[in-house]
């Protein structure tokens, strides 16, 4: 019979102004357009917003907007239906540097989405202390995050030691590189630079990734 646990996790609902992350320009170019990022990634920074869905009454001013708003690199129309256009996005390393507070190790943006020029972000935590490190992240960096609703979940899975995707990306970028070989072939600072996030993160990937290994190998091995 297999082992079924409850995992408890957090969901939060934050806010942040445009001014201070991105499109700033374009809503005052434009300021009844809204926004919905398609295909949200959560474990790569550069492409946690690789495409935006808008919505306006005029997409080519929506367009012209991009060309001269500082945060976006690029912005390339892939499909348009009347009042609705698809845009494969590039973003200005300042929109990175608050991601990578946003989307830090044990947190999954679930949807991201801007309108009356603020951005509202869903993301999922493990738990409220990862939210709290989320929050005082931004608030030292001077990023004015608002938390507005936060609520907790509760799943079942089949295998309480499962990895998550972040872990399983840096265990196996880390495989991958040399870092288990004798002697190391890479450090935890060039696996966080390859990865886009934080020597700080790494750490905390490998560690748990480590613990979770050691707990299924452990209880298979009491089978």
């Amino acid at each position: 019979m297999p082992f079924v646990v409850t995992r408890v996790s957090t969901i939060a609902e934050i806010a942040l102004p445009t001014i201070e992350f991105a499109l700033h320009e374009t809503f005052s170019r434009v300021p009844e357009a809204r926004f919905e990022v398609v295909g949200v990634v959560a474990h790569n920074v550069e492409h946690v917003m690789p495409q935006l869905r808008v919505m306006a009454g005029d997409i080519s001013a929506v367009e012209r907007a991009f060309m001269d708003d500082d945060t976006v690199t690029d912005a390339t129309l892939l499909t348009r239906l009347k009042d609705r256009g698809l845009f494969s996005m590039g973003w200005d390393r300042s929109v990175h540097r608050i991601l990578s507070l946003i989307a830090m190790d044990d947190t999954a943006v679930l949807t991201a989405q801007a309108s009356n020029g603020e951005w509202t972000f869903r993301i999922q935590c493990t738990n409220r202390e990862i939210l709290s490190r989320l929050y005082e992240s931004c608030h030292d960096a001077d990023v004015p995050l608002e938390v507005q609703n936060v609520q907790e979940r509760t799943t079942m899975v089949d295998d309480p030691h499962e990895l998550t995707q972040q872990q399983h990306e840096t265990l196996r970028s880390a495989m991958k590189r040399g870092y288990y070989e004798i002697p190391r072939k890479v450090t935890t600072t060039d696996l966080a630079e390859e990865l886009g996030v934080s020597h700080q993160a790494v750490s905390e990937r490998l560690r748990r990734g480590h613990r979770s290994l050691v707990e299924t190998g452990l209880s298979l091995s009491r089978q």
